[in-house]
């Protein structure tokens, strides 16, 4: 998978729930449908392109948004993808539950500073 791919599928799971909340009828169902066949193993970028691009346009057309500063310090250490479909990195700030992969329904696996 090229980096390009990559770092999209780590946005996709990462806006995966306002894209289910932007996703009404059919392009829900199809949206679910995807998800599925992710979770299935199925090629990322293929998925991407049987998909409406009312539902996937925004996503493509924008870099993965900068992080806003949060209440306290960082928790060190990176939180990844939980079964290293993508290269989704996340930090975690105190009093925040750890982040979600939605795609696989699960948490992101921590791994510590060194």
């Amino acid at each position: 998978m090229e980096a390009a791919d990559s770092d999209l599928q780590a946005e996709f799971c990462r806006e995966l729930a306002a894209l289910r909340l932007m996703s009404r009828g059919p392009l829900r169902a199809s949206l679910e449908q995807a998800v599925r066949r992710l979770r299935e193993g199925a090629d990322f970028a293929a998925v991407l392109a049987s998909l409406d691009v009312s539902v996937t346009g925004p996503l493509q057309a924008r870099h993965a948004p900068t992080q806003v500063a949060a209440p306290g310090p960082p928790v060190t250490g990176l939180y990844l993808c939980p079964i290293g479909a993508c290269r989704r990195t996340e930090r975690r700030h105190a009093g925040e539950g750890p982040p979600e992969c939605l795609v696989h329904e699960r948490v992101l696996t921590f791994v510590p500073d060194a």
